[in-house]
């Protein structure tokens, strides 16, 4: 049996000081994008498939975020159960390490009002 992926939403930030903005940048460029550092991060969570971050929004080169959002798309290898969004988010975290970037997980209305 082949399970559909499961789709996140994560919100993430960084310190953009030595990036080229948010966006995806070929490798030939001095500064590359949070976003190759966060699909380098999901790559090492072992899908079936590369994982794309379709982000929410842009920035320049050199601008922090505090609460960026883009959704993913994560095909696990079959028999595999779907990640948490604690563990998604724990491990691109780990993945993500020494970089200035970190995802958190969303609030919920709930917790929010706590």
């Amino acid at each position: 049996m082949v399970c559909g992926p499961a789709r996140y939403l994560v919100f993430f930030q960084y310190f953009g000081t030595r990036y080229s903005g948010v966006m995806e940048t070929k490798s030939d460029q001095a500064l590359v994008g949070v976003q190759n550092y966060l699909e380098e991060a999901a790559q090492k969570l072992k899908p079936s498939s590369p994982i794309k971050f379709h982000i929410s929004s842009r920035t320049d080169t050199g601008v922090h975020a505090l609460a960026n959002a883009a959704h993913l798309d994560i095909h696990r290898a079959p028999g595999k159960v779907p990640f948490t969004a604690q563990q998604l988010v724990q491990g691109l975290n780990h993945h993500l390490r020494p970089e200035p970037i970190w995802l958190n997980l969303p609030k919920t209305a709930s917790s929010a009002s706590h």
